[in-house]
């Protein structure tokens, strides 16, 4: 299981880590308490914007923190990426920092990619690594849709004109079927939020 490797690594690296059990089948609500992980479990499957917006809200109440880290658990990032990328936010501090794989796992994302990139000079929207300004996403979180994994804080940030930045990374391959599929339904999906660059 990836998030074990993944909540084993960021435990070494110091960094304060917050996971979201998305109402798992496979005890994993049980493994995270055994190891004393700090984690919200959902009653119900909430699916993954739900879910990161749920754990934005949740830090914002809880911590006092400037800036979150989004993660995935799906084995594509690598932990040992998070310092040199922690290093770059801080030494250019833009309102998201956005880490952008090499390769990506379904034909819509090169699409969608080359459309965001075309427009608004954004390499890879879907992301599942980010560095947010948790101040001004807060300020926005009640605008945030929960069927466009997330694509649309971009495109708020930046008729806000916050700073947005890219960053480089190479990816692990993935561990098995994504959570969200790769049939039509969800390439089609993955395309609609082209219209956002509207």
């Amino acid at each position: 299981m990836s998030l074990k490797k993944i909540y084993s690594s960021i435990n070494k690296s110091n960094l304060n880590c917050l996971i979201i059990d998305d109402s798992s089948t496979d005890n994993t609500h049980i493994w995270l308490k055994k190891n004393n992980a700090t984690f919200l479990r959902n009653k119900k499957k909430l699916g993954y914007e739900k879910s990161l917006i749920n754990g934005f809200k949740y830090i914002s109440k809880k911590f006092n923190y400037n800036y979150i880290i989004t993660f995935d658990a799906d084995g594509e990032h690598k932990v040992k990426d998070l310092k040199r990328i922690i290093q770059f936010h801080k030494k250019t501090k833009p309102d998201i920092l956005i880490c952008n794989r090499l390769s990506f796992n379904r034909w819509s994302e090169y699409l969608l990619s080359f459309i965001f990139n075309q427009i608004f000079k954004i390499k890879d929207p879907l992301s599942g690594l980010k560095i947010y300004n948790l101040i001004k996403l807060n300020r926005v979180i009640k605008k945030i849709k929960k069927n466009m994994y997330l694509v649309d804080i971009i495109k708020i940030f930046k008729n806000k004109n916050y700073e947005i930045k890219n960053y480089e990374i190479n990816v692990n391959k993935r561990i098995g079927e994504s959570r969200v599929g790769k049939d039509l339904i969800v390439n089609l999906k993955i395309l609609s939020l082209a219209k956002l660059i509207f």
